[in-house]
């Protein structure tokens, strides 16, 4: 079983503009709204993949209501934690050469008792060989070390965790050991406190610091050059695949869904390096945070090509 867990979830309105004039007048265009945050969008990827998940997290008023009926209507498991206030409303710009400007609002605000009753929720439905995607920001009042405490407390009823997080929710979570991780190459500089790497050979021994007993996975996104998938034993990389670009919204979320599906699956590196680069390659073809088609998925996976770095 695989339970995403969203802080933060977010109505995701995407529009496009020829240019985003700072200070005038911009006329948006193909506009869409989708159920939207980092969990949210790995739940519904998980979907397109043809497994289940079980969605949770904090709601709250008629755009929480919407995300939930949403997740109803596409057939996907979920219960929130529902919570005083409204989910927020997430605005993203996309201008004619695919530049992303996001204007995000904070969302409502989470007590400690509301985080209480989600670990409560979460222990109860993650059963047998469950993993946990913990993924995104967290809402104003949450301390930068939760997704570190959920992370020790589950272990101790051994459940599996995958991470994507940044900042000190990065800095603080991975202290506590998840088993997969999926940083960025700006991430791992920002937590070394490094410039950023350069090159695929900096960036390869950043997250080979990262592997230990317990963290078993590193996956780095490396934007338009790739994506490294480290273990202790394997080192692969995996050129970035040649699309038509839609909107690079989504990428992100959809890579980790095909990890998680993967990692459930007991599958080898190089199935869950495949299944990553063309899910997200996949997300980048669509409009919003859509998923793409089972179909465009499996076309994709025909021409992912793996490097062994080690292995």
């Amino acid at each position: 079983m695989i339970l995403t867990v969203t802080f933060n979830p977010a109505i995701d309105k995407t529009a496009q503009v020829d240019e985003l004039i700072v200070g005038g007048l911009n006329r948006l265009r193909n506009v869409r709204q989708d159920a939207g945050g980092k969990g949210v969008n790995v739940s519904k990827t998980i979907r397109t993949l043809g497994y289940e998940s079980f969605a949770t997290g904090f709601l709250g008023g008629a755009s929480g209501r919407m995300i939930s009926d949403t997740l109803d209507q596409m057939n996907i498991k979920n219960e929130f934690i529902w919570v005083d206030g409204n989910t927020r409303t997430n605005l993203k710009v996309l201008n004619k050469e695919m530049v992303l400007t996001e204007l995000n609002e904070a969302g409502p605000t989470i007590h400690e008792e509301d985080i209480e009753r989600l670990i409560a929720l979460i222990r109860n439905y993650a059963q047998g060989n469950c993993y946990v995607v913990l993924s995104g920001n967290v809402s104003p009042g949450v301390s930068n070390d939760i997704y570190k405490r959920m992370i020790e407390r589950f272990k101790k009823d051994g459940i599996h965790v995958l991470l994507d997080a940044d900042g000190e929710l990065f800095k603080e979570g991975i202290k506590a050991r998840p088993e997969a991780i999926k940083p960025n190459r700006f991430e791992l500089a920002q937590y070394y406190g490094v410039e950023e790497p350069k090159t695929m050979e900096e960036t390869a021994k950043l997250g080979e610091k990262l592997l230990n007993e317990e963290t078993k996975l590193v996956a780095i996104s490396m934007g338009g050059e790739g994506a490294l998938f480290l273990t202790k034993e394997k080192m692969l990389y995996c050129p970035v695949l040649k699309i038509d670009l839609n909107s690079s919204v989504g990428a992100g979320d959809a890579m980790v869904a095909a990890m998680a599906v993967a990692l459930e699956q007991e599958a080898e590196l190089e199935q869950l390096a495949i299944l990553a680069m063309a899910t997200s390659a996949g997300a980048c073809t669509t409009q919003g945070t859509q998923p793409a088609r089972y179909e465009v998925i499996e076309q994709l996976k025909e021409i992912v090509k793996i490097e062994y770095l080690k292995g």
